[in-house]
């Protein structure tokens, strides 16, 4: 087995030298408990014997080929989106390959196959798939479960691929949009949920207080000790207005859940166009949530109820067409600006820099 796995790869030396890198970048394992044929992640490359003895070479050649592809477009170690099962997150990995790469005698489903638009990006296509066809047939559970199974965020495989990808001069059959694409994949980027954290760590404020039921750790029961409660007053802003995309607004319930990850434990939500159109307190992960609004926006809404109630940070999910809001006097909140996209963070980066940091969705 081994054997011809390793000719293909000879073979990828002189034809794919973009994915012969790839290839030699993992470590190629057996595994004969998986349920797909072939897998990729944790840095290494796993093939069920049993599945891979009835494929021909050629469809060995371009299920390797596949899983190349997939580790260049890094799915394996980032982007992974929040709230989608592993089938759901394989299926959207394969069809933004197949959406963009033409196998010569290898069938892959295609985004019409689901009734899916084309042109879209991979968190795109498995938030759509979670969404509507997770119980579809053509998911095919089990195997597309264990093909994602390794999945994981992974800062130092990421920037191994993307110096792998600033190497690389030949990439045989990849056509030039998509060596452009996983080029840009590899530019310096910022990613909300990176930001989200460290944003979360500056809103922080520590309560200490002295109690004798805790004792000092250096005299005991001598001296009083110390407890220290975190706390922070966040204030999430959604804007609803009639600009925003109802997927989008789906998503930014995604960002608001995940800020529960990173220690938070009640989160203010407010939602806003011209004006304030509702607000809850939240203490545990949204299951659904409701929109009203969808009119126009104005931030200066958000700034003003943030001045109003003394809030440690804002982060506000928006689109960023409305006027730039007046910061009142002795405001002291910190503001996140979490773009709808890329489009959206270039138009108003520059304006949004004044009064806080900036970052995107990265929503397609």
């Amino acid at each position: 087995m081994q054997s011809r796995i390793n000719k293909i790869i000879e073979r990828f030396f002189v034809q794919e030298p973009a994915l012969f890198t790839v290839i030699c970048s993992h470590e190629i394992v057996e595994n004969d408990k998986v349920r797909c044929p072939v897998r990729s992640g944790c840095g290494r490359i796993e093939y069920n014997p049993a599945f891979v003895k009835e494929m021909t070479d050629t469809a060995l050649e371009e299920a390797l080929k596949t899983e190349a592809i997939r580790i260049l477009l890094k799915h394996p170690y980032e982007r992974r989106p929040d709230g989608c099962c592993g089938a759901a997150i394989a299926v959207g990995s394969n069809l933004a390959i197949a959406d963009n790469y033409r196998f010569a005698r290898f069938y892959m489903k295609m985004p019409d196959d689901y009734g899916l638009k084309r042109g879209q990006a991979y968190e795109v296509y498995s938030r759509q798939l979670q969404d509507h066809c997770v119980d579809d047939p053509l998911m095919e559970g089990d195997a597309n479960t264990d093909l994602s199974e390794l999945w994981e965020e992974d800062a130092l495989q990421v920037a191994m691929i993307n110096n792998m990808i600033d190497s690389i001069k030949d990439w045989g059959s990849l056509s030039g949009d998509m060596a452009e694409m996983i080029r840009a994949s590899a530019k310096a980027s910022i990613d909300w949920r990176k930001v989200l954290a460290g944003f979360r760590a500056q809103v922080l404020t520590m309560d200490r207080r002295l109690t004798r039921m805790r004792p000092s750790r250096r005299t005991g029961f001598d001296n009083m000790g110390s407890l220290r409660k975190f706390t922070s007053k966040l204030l999430v802003a959604v804007d609803v207005s009639g600009s925003i995309s109802s997927e989008s607004i789906s998503y930014f319930l995604g960002v608001i859940n995940s800020a529960f990850k990173y220690g938070l434990t009640a989160i203010d939500v407010i939602q806003f166009e011209v004006g304030i159109t509702a607000c809850q307190t939240l203490t545990q992960a949204l299951k659904s949530t409701f929109v009203l609004g969808r009119g126009g926006t104005n931030f200066q809404a958000p700034i003003d109820f943030a001045a109003e109630y003394d809030y440690d940070g804002l982060v506000i999910l928006t689109d960023g067409f409305a006027p730039e809001p007046v910061i009142p006097p002795g405001f002291h909140t910190h503001i996140l600006w979490v773009c709808e996209d890329e489009d959206c963070y270039e138009a108003h980066c520059e304006w949004m820099t004044k009064t806080g940091r900036v970052c995107t969705m990265k929503l397609g």
